[in-house]
């Protein structure tokens, strides 16, 4: 009873260390109203995630978080569509022994660290490129469905750090520098063994 008591502890935290990330949902642009013809719709499809989470110790890591986003306008003026791609190294720090209430299966982690932003207009505004600082600030609940594979949904937030005169609306046509926020479902599958294992 004993060794498989600890061979089973050992196994579950030896998968939380190196994780893939791979999510989709919806984005919503901050600011994107910068001009009475120029609106953005306040949510949109796609937002698309792919991160690497390393764990150096159960409650503190690391990731690295790349989101593509796409959202459009209104139609109600001028038409526009803009892809938006963020790249982010964050800080990871798991709350679930702090949130008591949480099952076994369940942890919930916050995220923080700088980034830069890609925005790129597409179709007549095709020039009108833009690359800035963020910082991205995060929430992610995970539910384990075995011991290497776990859904999970993600809510982020992202701060410019553009200058606010980078485009002229009338003479340059649209573009975008502002805040994103960005919310995503998807699955975390386990891809190393524990290196620094405590328990």
């Amino acid at each position: 009873m004993f060794i498989t008591t600890f061979n089973f502890a050992f196994t579950q935290s030896e998968t939380e260390v190196l994780r893939l990330q791979v999510g989709l949902g919806v984005n919503s642009p901050l600011g994107a109203d910068i001009a009475p013809q120029f609106d953005a719709k306040i949510v949109n499809l796609p937002s698309v995630q792919f991160g690497l989470r390393y764990m150096f110790k159960r409650n503190l890591g690391a990731k690295l978080d790349i989101h593509y986003n796409r959202f459009s306008s209104t139609g109600t003026d001028r038409t526009f569509k803009l892809n938006y791609t963020r790249v982010n190294l964050e800080g990871v720090y798991n709350v679930s022994d702090k949130l008591k209430f949480l099952s076994a299966r369940s942890s919930l982690m916050v995220h923080l660290g700088p980034g830069i932003s890609v925005s790129k207009p597409l179709g007549i505004y095709s020039a009108n490129n833009a690359t800035f600082l963020n910082l991205n600030v995060g929430v992610a609940y995970e539910y384990a469905l075995s011991k290497r594979v776990s859904l999970f949904s993600d809510f982020n937030y992202t701060h410019s750090f553009a200058t606010k005169d980078a485009y002229d609306v009338l003479t340059d046509g649209y573009s975008f520098n502002g805040a994103m926020i960005q919310v995503s479902i998807g699955v975390s599958v386990a891809l190393s063994g524990c290196k620094y294992c405590e328990e």
